[in-house]
């Protein structure tokens, strides 16, 4: 990575915010980069203080600030709002550049992501989400964004439960389409349990009737791999 916002890109895959990073002005750099990290590979952010060079391509916004003669003439009670306002707008040129080329369709999806996160959506939607890897949290606000378009559907639920769960098997009702039986393909746990209730909560209309299998199918006639002894759901 070179460039701040792709500091900021590598640091949300591993659920760092952007906030918890802490730009300031790297001591010694290369000049054809934006990134000084101790290594020029580093894939990952190691520290939440990173160093970077501010002139590789904003030094007709920091030139002066950062010109020697001007720190000399910095109070040492002013070096700490300098250092924050340094931040500050790095984070702002950070942002910038993440949106830069933005559709409105993509500010859409991340303002629902940060919405669902913040709990406007609910507890459960908020719980579910905190569950999930940035990526999926925006392939979450995708489809809710289709549903508010086009209205609920079972074919969203499908959807976004194969993005979540990706062995999973659903089955519709062919006489009662409100009835839904899902085949997870996982054991349960606390957090596949919330994510399973947020999904069911934002994509499923109010008369739908789910019947969920975790990590054992129920049994089909003539489908042997549904009829293994001890391994079937009683249905």
């Amino acid at each position: 990575m070179n460039c701040i916002w792709d500091i900021v890109l590598r640091a949300a895959e591993d659920n760092i915010e952007s906030g918890k990073l802490f730009f300031k002005p790297a001591e010694t750099f290369c000049p054809y980069c934006e990134q000084s990290f101790k290594t020029i590979n580093q894939r990952h952010v190691e520290d939440m203080e990173v160093e970077i060079n501010p002139l590789a391509r904003f030094s007709a916004i920091f030139e002066y600030m950062l010109h020697p003669d001007c720190l000399n003439l910095i109070f040492a009670n002013q070096q700490q709002f300098t250092s924050y306002f340094f931040d500050l707008i790095t984070h702002i040129l950070a942002d910038v550049d993440l949106t830069h080329g933005m559709t409105r369709r993509e500010f859409y999806v991340r303002q629902i992501r940060r919405e669902m996160l913040s709990g406007v959506f609910g507890d459960i939607a908020k719980d579910g989400m905190n569950q999930l890897k940035r990526d999926k949290q925006l392939a979450v606000a995708d489809e809710l964004l289709r549903v508010m378009e086009v209205g609920s559907s079972v074919r969203s639920f499908c959807h976004i439960m194969k993005q979540i769960f990706v062995d999973c098997i659903i089955y519709q009702g062919r006489l009662h389409p409100q009835r839904i039986y899902v085949y997870i393909g996982q054991k349960q746990n606390e957090q596949r349990q919330k994510q399973w209730q947020m999904i069911c909560e934002t994509f499923l209309s109010f008369d739908a009737q789910v019947r969920i299998f975790w990590d054992k199918h129920f049994g089909i006639i003539d489908v042997n791999e549904t009829m293994r002894i001890d391994n079937i759901a009683i249905f």
